[in-house]
């Protein structure tokens, strides 16, 4: 690779890590896209790749909402016991499916949250679905659902996570997003290597995107501690509604 293309992997890198530390999904829905239709990856590689590569934005911008006292780490620690295990599986199905079908279904997971990012919940925290073990029953569960998504899709399954800790957690937005950034980092590297087990992993992409991720991590991180996101949120929710119709045009004209 040459300097150039050392430069154009990192600032895909960058360009994930300030979405995934401004909205608490890792920032794999951006890299995967750019995975595929800049680096020519297979759907299945980019997967695995952007997998490895956004634990980086994870580490980095989970560090940022710590320090705000964003994180509720019983439930991340929780929801990361079993979406780690269950990410593996998320990975092997994955590989299993045909090149259209995982387009087509990251194609549908961009409108899913997209659609989830349009349609806001009212501000501040509500009432929890379940305290006590009803609670913690709830946070396996739902991490079986994220490590699913994280090793099919290779995304790192903030997706499901933070509308689920806002809509049934009742957490603040901030908080949401700073313990889905907490699962991911257990989650995404479980995939990874699953993927990589596959030979669905690009290892020469990873330490660029991993580094650039580092940088625009923490960036946008500090950004959505204070700034009001209703603008920014509309206008990722338009590019991935885009990123969608692209995916899955491409899909069908590959077969």
């Amino acid at each position: 690779m040459t300097l150039r293309d050392h430069a154009g992997v990192a600032l895909a890198g960058v360009v994930a890590g300030l979405a995934g530390g401004l909205f608490g999904v890792g920032g794999g829905i951006v890299l995967v896209p750019v995975l595929t239709g800049v680096y020519g990856l297979t759907q299945h590689q980019a997967h695995g790749t952007s997998l490895a590569a956004i634990g980086a934005t994870a580490l980095a911008s989970l560090v940022v909402y710590a320090l705000h006292g964003n994180v509720a780490w019983v439930t991340a620690a929780l929801v990361g016991v079993t979406s780690m295990m269950a990410a593996r599986y998320g990975a092997r199905w994955a590989a299993r499916v045909s090149r259209r079908g995982l387009a087509r279904a990251f194609a549908l997971l961009l409108v899913a949250v997209a659609v989830r990012l349009l349609w806001r919940t009212p501000a501040g925290p509500g009432a929890p679905l379940a305290h006590g073990w009803q609670g913690a029953a709830f946070d396996l569960a739902l991490g079986v659902g994220v490590g699913l998504l994280a090793g099919f899709m290779g995304v790192g399954g903030g997706a499901i996570a933070v509308p689920a800790f806002t809509l049934l957690l009742g957490m603040t937005q901030q908080a949401a997003q700073g313990t889905s950034l907490a699962v991911i980092l257990v989650t995404a590297p479980f995939g990874a290597r699953e993927h990589w087990r596959h030979g669905n992993l690009v290892a020469r992409l990873v330490p660029g995107l991993a580094f650039g991720a580092m940088l625009g991590g923490p960036l946008s991180s500090w950004v959505a501690q204070d700034l009001p996101q209703l603008l920014l949120t509309r206008a990722f929710a338009v590019f991935l509604l885009l990123n969608a119709a692209r995916t899955w045009y491409g899909a069908s004209r590959k077969g």
